[in-house]
């Protein structure tokens, strides 16, 4: 029996890949078939050289459903892991707010921030024998369209920038509303490249913080 037990919580706008890296940490596999997550879907995991039990709530990113309850769901939570879509730019203006209400119901807790779906800009590289810059941008999402990525799955315009790592970088070292560095990563839920990474990350500093308190 393990000595530890937490909740932690996905969050993110929708349709960027919570539940997918969830997915691929728990059960190790990748659905490319996409259901928007109604309410919250909770998954377990333990840690057997960590100590610790995971409890993982992947929370709705449409904040249209069930207006005003959505932060009630962070209550408890020790940890959170927050998403955007590295080829949607929009989703990662987002997510100082979602920091910002998280943090208005549980306090500083440990976060972890991940620019997912970075399969896909490497698929426009390799395909196109070109490297994304902003000079590619119109080439870039002429290619999603083409390629039918997020068909039937947002419903508003779509326009895909992607997010340069740099900025995403600068970011999480200080050039955010929080006044301190968050950890972060590149990922994709289809290769599965840093999934386990930030989610053991995140559960060691939520053991690290239970021992020393």
């Amino acid at each position: 029996m393990v000595k530890h037990a937490a909740k932690i919580v996905v969050l993110g706008d929708g349709a960027v890949g919570k539940t997918s890296l969830v997915r691929r940490y728990v059960k190790g596999r990748f659905d490319k078939n996409y259901i928007a997550t109604i309410g919250v879907n909770v998954q377990n995991i333990v840690l057997n050289d960590l100590d610790i039990h995971l409890n993982i709530w992947d929370i709705y990113g449409q904040k249209s459903i069930y207006p005003g309850k959505h932060s009630s769901n962070y209550i408890g939570a020790e940890g959170a892991i927050i998403v955007f879509d590295i080829t949607r730019s929009i989703t990662f203006v987002h997510v100082n707010e979602w920091i910002k209400q998280l943090y208005e119901t549980t306090g500083r807790i440990p976060v972890f921030v991940l620019g997912n779906k970075y399969d896909i800009l490497k698929d426009f590289e390799k395909k196109g024998n070109i490297t994304y810059t902003e000079r590619t941008q119109k080439e870039f999402h002429e290619y999603m369209l083409s390629e039918n990525y997020y068909r039937n799955v947002l419903s508003e315009e779509k326009t895909f920038t992607p997010v340069p790592y740099s900025a995403f970088y600068k970011w999480a070292n200080k050039k955010n509303p929080f006044g301190h560095k968050i950890p972060h990563l590149i990922s994709s839920a289809k290769t599965g490249a840093n999934v386990n990474r930030a989610f053991n990350t995140l559960a060691k500093q939520i053991v690290y913080n239970k021992i020393k308190y």
